[in-house]
């Protein structure tokens, strides 16, 4: 999409970081926008700040891991502004910090409710409406580097989340080759949002008892070098306005991945 601007993005998990930082350069860009997050008061307050910068904004409270919330949400888009055009499925949360023996069904069920189930609903919801509507678009779907590679122990379920996105999002650029829609996968590695506070929005069904987890200090001492939230936005309005797909963040996150695909060779490879 060469051509922002009067367009309409919607975005989720907008109230902070990547979310947020996408929906004021969307809003910069000259775009309409609405803004979907569960966190009211910070919601109102990205809001607030995307009409400071001229921009028409709408905000919906929104619980991604629940199909008719994000119905409603496609509902309240297409009937406000008649059109969407980009579409962010970026809301995320992380249970990290715990092995794979301690994490629960209750974590399973919160982390892929959210970060694989709330893209699920968002391309139910709006992908069949965006394509009947014939425009040029583009779907943006959050996953992670630890949706390409399992670098950091105690994460299982949130790499088990973001493979899953990564695969989708894959599939979904494959099935939408001969449309006006292009896709693109955002895999950042540490970024200074709140998704290492994410337990402030768990469901109360779904809470486990167990000590808190102080997981920006745990991530801080494997990856020190995080990047702000704005810079991984310009990467992603780049992708967008020139139709990249994978958009990765750190550029130390390619031995990583060089690493896992030689032992994917090596093992490929029949055995003497």
């Amino acid at each position: 999409m060469k051509e922002l601007r009067d367009k309409v993005a919607v975005v989720t998990g907008a109230a902070s970081g990547i979310g947020k930082a996408l929906a004021l350069d969307f809003a910069r860009r000259g775009m309409r926008l609405v803004l979907a997050d569960i966190e009211r008061g910070a919601l109102d307050a990205a809001g607030r700040e995307v009409k400071a910068l001229g921009g028409e904004c709408l905000t919906r409270i929104t619980d991604v891991s629940d199909e008719g919330s994000v119905l409603a949400l496609a509902d309240a888009s297409f009937d406000r502004f008649g059109a969407v055009h980009v579409l962010c499925n970026n809301a995320g949360v992380s249970a990290g910090g715990v092995s794979l023996e301690e994490t629960t069904h209750r974590d399973w069920e919160w982390v892929l409710g959210v970060n694989l189930w709330g893209v699920i609903h968002g391309l139910e919801s709006f992908l069949p409406r965006m394509i009947r509507q014939g425009q040029p678009g583009h779907i943006i779907n959050t996953a992670s580097i630890l949706g390409m590679v399992a670098q950091w122990p105690r994460s299982a379920s949130y790499v088990a989340s973001k493979f899953a996105v990564v695969g989708l999002s894959e599939a979904l650029a494959l099935e939408l080759q001969e449309t006006a829609i292009g896709v693109s996968v955002v895999c950042p590695s540490t970024v200074d949002t709140q998704i290492y506070e994410s337990e402030r929005n768990r469901p109360a069904h779904l809470t486990v008892d167990r000590a808190p987890i102080d997981l920006r200090k745990r991530m801080a001492a494997v990856a020190p070098d995080w990047m702000k939230a704005e810079d991984v936005s310009a990467k992603v309005l780049r992708a967008v306005e020139e139709d990249i797909f994978y958009v990765f963040t750190h550029p130390e996150a390619a031995q990583w991945m060089d690493a896992r695909f030689e032992r994917i060779r090596r093992d490929y490879l029949p055995r003497r």
